[in-house]
C-alpha cells in the first residue's frame, strides 16, 4: 500500500470510533416502580462531546491517539445516536444503536488523499431493579429514593476505513468485535424533579476486547415536554477499550480511552 495511504488509513481508524456511546446514560429510570402489567419505554437522543487518548496500531503503523473534540467536528459527515430503555415491573432492557461517518481530505504536492471512516455500534442487554427504596434520615423522615439496577449485555463495535488517492481506491479495511458487559446503575432522587445517576460496567474478558470499562455520572431534571414526561440529563462519561487481534502486518490494536461531557433528553412513551 502507498506509504501516505497507510498513514491515513491509520489516522482514519483513530478517528472512526469518535462517537462510541454508552449503554446506560440518558434514559435512566424514574423513581417509581412500573406497573407489573405495563411496559414503560424511554427514548433518548443525545450527544457526547468527547476526546480520545491512548495507543493504536494498524499493521506495522503504530502511534499515540490524541484526537480533540474540535478535530472530530471538522471531519464528521453523519452522526446518529440514541438510546431506548424499556421496563415492566422490575425487569427491563436497553438498546443503544449508533452510526457515524467521518471524512478527511489531504492535499499533497502530487496527490489528493480522501479517507472515509464508518463506525457502527450496537449495545443491548437487560437489567433487574434490585433495590427501589426510600432513604430515611436520622429523624426518620424520607431524604430521597435509592434505585439500584444490575445489568448485563453485549456491545458490538464495527470500524471501517476506506482510502482513495486521486479518486482511485487504495485501501478498504474493517474490523469488528463483540464484548460481553456486566455492570450496575444507581440513581438517587432527592427531589420530585432532581436526581443524580451513576453507572459503571466492565467487559471484554478476552472474548472480544482484552478488557473494557465504561462509567458515567449524570444529573437529571424532570419536566413535561410535548405532553409527555421527560428528563433532561447532563454529565460526564468515559469509555475504555483494549482490543488487539492479528500479528505482523495484519495486526490491529485499539487501546483507547474516550471521555467528555454528555447531554440529552429522554421522553417517556
Amino acid at each position: 500500500m502507498h506509504a501516505s495511504t497507510s498513514r491515513y488509513l491509520f489516522i482514519s481508524l483513530v478517528a472512526v470510533s469518535a462517537l462510541l456511546l454508552g449503554e446506560h446514560g440518558l434514559a435512566a429510570t424514574e423513581n417509581s416502580v412500573a406497573e407489573e402489567d405495563k411496559w414503560e419505554t424511554w427514548v433518548a437522543p443525545y450527544l457526547w462531546g468527547l476526546s480520545l487518548s491512548g495507543d493504536a496500531q494498524v499493521g506495522d503503523k503504530t502511534g499515540d491517539v490524541d484526537v480533540s473534540f474540535s478535530d472530530i467536528l471538522d471531519d464528521i459527515n453523519i452522526g446518529a445516536m440514541g438510546f431506548v430503555d424499556g421496563r415492566k415491573g422490575r425487569v427491563g432492557y436497553f438498546i443503544n444503536p449508533i452510526y457515524s461517518r467521518l471524512t478527511a481530505k489531504e492535499n499533497t504536492d502530487d496527490e489528493q488523499i480522501d479517507v472515509t471512516a464508518d463506525t457502527a455500534i450496537l449495545a443491548l442487554g437487560g437489567y433487574y431493579r434490585w433495590i427501589d427504596t426510600n432513604v430515611r434520615g436520622r429523624n426518620g423522615g424520607d431524604t430521597g429514593r435509592l434505585v439500584v439496577e444490575p445489568y448485563a449485555g453485549v456491545r458490538w463495535t464495527y470500524l471501517r476505513a476506506k482510502v482513495d488517492v486521486d479518486g482511485e481506491g487504495q485501501g478498504d479495511e474493517s474490523e469488528n468485535w463483540l464484548d460481553p458487559i456486566v455492570g450496575s446503575r444507581l440513581m438517587y432522587v432527592w427531589d420530585p424533579r432532581w436526581d443524580i445517576a451513576f453507572s459503571a460496567d466492565v467487559g471484554g474478558f478476552g472474548i472480544g476486547s482484552d478488557s473494557a470499562w465504561n462509567i458515567h455520572l449524570l444529573m437529571g431534571y424532570r419536566l413535561q415536554l410535548f405532553g409527555r414526561e421527560a428528563i433532561i440529563r447532563g454529565g460526564y462519561r468515559a469509555l475504555h477499550q483494549d482490543y488487539e487481534t492479528g500479528s505482523g502486518r495484519s495486526t490491529f490494536k485499539w487501546d483507547v480511552t474516550q471521555k467528555g461531557p454528555i447531554a440529552g433528553i429522554a421522553l417517556k412513551f
